[in-house]
């Protein structure tokens, strides 16, 4: 006889153990559930909210961290971590829809959380999340801060032609730098540099194509010249309901991006008490922001803008993290070339794309990147060692 532990980093690990055991396949879900432990944490939560919480966990096999003031029946706030399986989990919500003080709402989101399925809408068509998706930047902007800025379209449609065949799934287009310290363009010049890639990159290629923009006037004709997503750095902060009626109004995909302050300002002594929190509740935020003009829940994706507007630290925490956004859909991740890159072990290609790597593998579903082949190729690692 021999004991000894398993190794789970995902629902598939833990299906494939079942599996091995031989057991018959009517159970394969139940039991699989039953091994996926999901820690949640929840803020600010009302302290009579958490014990109520405490108890039906604890009535279905789970358990809650508790802060020492909520022991003690003490009014106020606090945060909370809950620990429990998927199968947990769904016997968790039922019980919690008929509790006070918030709860019933708490169980919807836990209920939402805890979906295996991901999927990232645009144009009426789904982009294929079940494994990490690359992202190819063409930028047409000659003051790029990764010094990559074409001006040349026949050199810009040669990249995105290029991307594609070695296996990028969308082409990102960006006509202005957001680079720190750089002032804005405006949407005539904007236009100018991005209309005659796009249109003659629309003729050629199949798979979609973002635009990275904030401005309505860029958007608006991007979108009418084929285009089917758009990446907001702003995340409709400036376009505001303008941009968010357009995007919806064409069905086209949405990447709402964190930033803290703007381009020119956002990396002068960056501060957050808690970096992940922070980011998450922003993005969740304009989320709703953002469907109340009808675009769906599936054609958001979200971004934690690693670099802008934070510290080496937040951008190493938020690469960690990566996963921590997986509950408000399809996740977004950039590192590429970017400054704390090379704050951190230089200008090496290699450590560009093994920080592409990173972002892959601690949970981005789509990643942003210069490096398309090497990006592509390195990932089939992480679906082959997902697939083991």
């Amino acid at each position: 006889m021999i004991i000894r532990k398993a190794v789970i980093n995902n629902f598939n690990d833990v299906l494939k153990l079942v599996k091995n055991t031989g057991c018959n396949s009517a159970v394969y879900e139940s039991l699989t559930n039953k091994g996926m432990l999901e820690p949640i944490i929840i803020e600010k939560i009302d302290n009579r909210a958490a014990n109520i919480l405490k108890q039906e966990a604890i009535s279905v096999g789970a358990d809650v961290a508790l802060n020492e003031n909520i022991s003690r029946f003490k009014q106020g706030f606090s945060d909370v971590v809950l620990f429990a399986t998927l199968f947990q989990f769904d016997r968790l919500v039922s019980k919690l829809s008929l509790q006070p003080f918030g709860l019933k709402q708490i169980g919807s989101d836990l209920k939402r959380m805890i979906i295996k399925r991901k999927v990232f809408k645009y144009r009426n068509k789904s982009l294929d999340l079940s494994k990490p998706v690359v992202m190819g930047i063409i930028n047409l902007d000659p003051n790029s801060f990764s010094g990559d800025g074409l001006t040349d379209s026949n050199k810009a449609l040669e990249q995105a032609i290029e991307f594609e065949r070695v296996g990028a799934g969308i082409i990102d287009i960006g006509a202005e730098s957001s680079r720190p310290g750089v002032k804005p363009v405006d949407s005539e010049t904007e236009i100018k540099r991005l209309l005659p890639v796009l249109k003659r990159i629309r003729k050629h290629i199949k798979i979609p194509i973002s635009i990275d923009t904030y401005k309505y006037e860029t958007a608006k004709i991007a979108l009418l010249e084929g285009a089917d997503i758009i990446n907001d750095i702003f995340s409709l902060r400036k376009g505001k309901d303008k941009l968010a009626k357009l995007i919806a109004d064409h069905k086209a995909g949405l990447i709402l991006m964190h930033m803290k302050g703007t381009p020119k300002n956002m990396q002068v002594k960056p501060e957050y008490k808690n970096c992940t929190s922070e980011v998450y509740e922003f993005l969740c935020n304009r989320k709703s922001y953002a469907m109340g003009f009808g675009i769906k829940e599936d054609y958001i994706a979200v971004d934690p803008g690693p670099g802008f507007g934070k510290t080496v630290k937040h951008n190493i925490e938020l690469v960690k993290n990566m996963n921590v956004f997986s509950s408000l859909g399809a996740v977004l991740g950039a590192v590429s070339r970017k400054q704390f890159i090379r704050t951190l072990v230089g200008e090496d290609k290699a450590s560009f794309i093994t920080a592409n790597f990173l972002l892959a593998f601690c949970g981005a579903d789509i990643v942003r990147v210069h490096d398309v082949k090497e990006t592509v190729n390195i990932f089939k690692i992480i679906e082959t060692f997902r697939g083991i």
